[in-house]
């Protein structure tokens, strides 16, 4: 291998995702790709973005940032591919809803193998 194979390039692909906010109208996901430059973090990303908003509502620990849906900081170091997401925070605890769901179907089914003892 030569010495420019094994060298970063200059520039790396991402793309971040949001979801607007009800004030600005009906909820819409929101898809931006950007080209940074290599070693940039979340940080760079966001301020590419030109969204200072979402910047400001990560700080303040309203939203939050994962990458593929793992969390991830401001700080956080992006590679050529990655997806950041700009997550709200959980409105209902998903093993919550399930078991209200199940609680439901369990009653509607009238089935002696799903009912409690």
């Amino acid at each position: 291998m030569t010495a420019a194979a094994l060298t970063p390039p200059a520039m790396i692909e991402v793309e971040i995702r949001w979801l607007t906010g009800e004030a600005e109208g009906p909820a819409v996901i929101c898809c931006e790709r950007l080209s940074l430059p290599h070693g940039a973090r979340v940080s760079d990303a966001l301020d590419a973005l030109g969204r200072s908003d979402l910047r400001s509502q990560l700080e303040a620990g309203t939203l939050s940032a994962a990458i593929y849906g793992e969390a991830a900081s401001l700080q956080s170091p992006l590679h050529a591919g990655d997806r950041i997401e700009i997550l709200a925070p959980l409105v209902a605890d998903p093993k919550q809803s399930r078991a209200r769901r199940a609680e439901v179907q369990r009653r509607r089914q009238g089935d002696a193998r799903w009912q409690r003892r």
